[in-house]
């Protein structure tokens, strides 16, 4: 009987480590999309002044010095989220608590849509999209039954 018990607590921890686990891959992803979305923001905001500059014949300044700066200390939080959110996925339960996460080596991130414009946008045929629903907060597509958003945790 102790058995049973035991094999029941330890599915229960189970089940909780696995519930934590995705809360907090999904607060990470969240995270994450919403720093790449600055990035791109920033990016958009050098291009216009580069732009800008090039037509009035003055490309360099101190301007342009703060937007590159801004977006190196983007990328490298766009590393650091990537790599949590990369360890948090990795973890299986093993009954010992997470470990924190570890430096990573920062790399360019990979252009993403604009502040403006939501993660996701709808591509599919309108019959299709009324079995799909999309997150009122990152725009993200989800299946009609969905309650809570799978990439941003926000309530659908």
């Amino acid at each position: 009987m102790s058995d049973l018990f035991g094999r029941l607590k330890s599915g229960a921890e189970k089940v909780a480590f696995e519930a934590d686990k995705m809360s907090r891959l999904s607060r990470a992803k969240g995270e994450l999309d919403k720093i790449k979305n600055q990035l791109q923001v920033q990016y958009a905001t050098l291009g216009e002044k580069f732009y800008n500059g090039r037509e009035t014949g003055a490309v360099s300044g101190p301007e342009f010095d703060e937007i590159c700066q801004a977006i190196a200390s983007l990328n490298q939080e766009v590393e650091a989220k990537d790599a949590e959110v990369q360890r948090i996925d990795a973890e299986t339960y093993g009954g010992q608590a997470p470990q924190p996460a570890q430096p990573s080596v920062f790399r360019q991130a990979q252009p993403q849509p604009t502040s403006d414009q939501p993660a996701s946008v709808p591509t599919t045929p309108p019959a299709a999209v009324k079995t799909t629903k999309f997150c009122p907060n990152c725009g993200t597509e989800l299946p009609q039954e969905i309650k809570f958003c799978t990439n941003c945790g926000s309530k659908v």
